[in-house]
């Protein structure tokens, strides 16, 4: 399983050609608790585009859901990142945030510990993750969290959760700039990426990769987007010289977006695929990894990636198209003040109007006009 070097040039996007059979009808996207999440983010693309943020996104995602409230658990290295997402997010919900300050020592000063020991299984290796539980929030959002800690709170988290930015204090804790820069590429392509012994800061690559071999693990699988198809390669290529390396595209199984009753980007097209996360986790526990990994899902998309997959699961980089993946780029630029107005009632009503499996009847068409005028 290996759609990163893919031979057919991405054919279950293109034409809807299903190279798992059996994995079109899933009943997981008739349960209204998941439907939404893997929707919406179509919804979105259908009236923006893919002219939004991630920040943009997760408001707008929110707002369709109806939350009121979010969660937030940030890396005490980010505390001003921290607060700014709080800022950013506090004129849309109520945001019950903690900071995760495992690597804080007693003085308060926050020191990074490469040979921090995290038992998955113990309860005080919990205590973040349950303070936002405790809350009964219906989201958590992580921002920065290291690959140890991403993990934990993936799994120990009671509601779904998206990853907003992860940790890389080499890069700008934007991750894929290893594998856009050339000389980052190189390097980790001819197995000279491994960490220096006394090397402090590291990329996300790198604490990948050596998480992986403390933890013992053999295999990993990049369940990527379809945009993503180049940064997935790539990826595999440098994984592969330490662990065995699947990869699942979103768009297995090439499943027709009328088939799951949501709206195409082009409405004049014959065809559009929709992604398919519920099949990529399923994939994923069929191959038995020992790691699961995302790689610039949709949010939404990666709420049911992550909870219907079984092995432990991480992101090493969320999508931003407008940002270039660097979701932070939005709290340090303003980037969040962009003129979007999140009373546009296309996306609601769009939404509301696919809210079934099945389709209604009536024409989208419709609804568009009278939303847009």
């Amino acid at each position: 399983m290996k759609c990163a070097y893919c031979s057919l040039r991405m054919e279950c996007s293109s034409q809807g050609r299903d190279c798992h059979s059996g994995m079109l009808e899933l009943p997981e996207y008739e349960d209204p608790g998941v439907r939404p999440y893997v929707t919406y983010s179509a919804f979105l693309q259908h009236v923006y585009g893919n002219n939004l943020t991630r920040l943009q996104e997760l408001i707008f995602f929110g707002l369709m859901m109806k939350y009121s409230r979010v969660g937030l658990v940030y890396c005490a290295g980010l505390y001003r990142e921290g607060q700014m997402m709080i800022e950013a997010l506090s004129p849309y919900f109520e945001v019950r945030a903690v900071g995760c300050d495992y690597c804080r020592t007693p003085n308060g000063q926050f020191v990074i510990d490469h040979d921090r020991k995290f038992h998955l299984f113990q309860r005080d290796e919990r205590v973040k993750v349950e303070a936002l539980n405790a809350f009964e929030l219906p989201m958590h959002i992580s921002l920065g969290l290291c690959i140890e800690q991403d993990l934990l709170f993936n799994k120990h988290s009671k509601v779904p959760v998206t990853n907003f930015a992860v940790q890389d204090w080499v890069l700008g804790h934007n991750p894929l700039a290893a594998v856009y820069t050339v000389y980052q590429r190189k390097k980790y392509l001819q197995g000279k990426g491994l960490p220096r012994p006394e090397q402090v800061r590291r990329t996300r690559l790198q604490e990948l990769i050596v998480f992986g071999q403390k933890a013992g693990f053999k295999s990993i699988s990049l369940g990527f987007c379809n945009g993503l198809f180049e940064e997935a390669r790539v990826l595999s290529d440098i994984l592969s010289q330490y662990f065995i390396v699947y990869s699942v595209c979103c768009k297995t199984s090439g499943i027709d977006k009328t088939d799951q009753n949501v709206p195409y980007m082009n409405p004049n097209a014959k065809f559009e695929s929709a992604c398919n996360p519920v099949g990529q986790a399923k994939i994923n526990n069929g191959l038995g990894v020992d790691l699961s990994v995302q790689l610039g899902i949709c949010l939404g998309h990666d709420v049911a990636l992550e909870t219907h997959t079984v092995p432990p699961t991480i992101t090493f980089a969320p999508k931003d198209r407008v940002l270039g993946h660097n979701t932070l780029a939005a709290l340090y630029s303003g980037a969040r003040a962009m003129e979007v107005d999140y009373t546009d009632v296309r996306p609601y009503e769009i939404a509301r109007r696919y809210a079934a499996t099945k389709p209604p009847g009536a024409n989208l068409d419709d609804i568009e006009d009278k939303t847009s005028a």
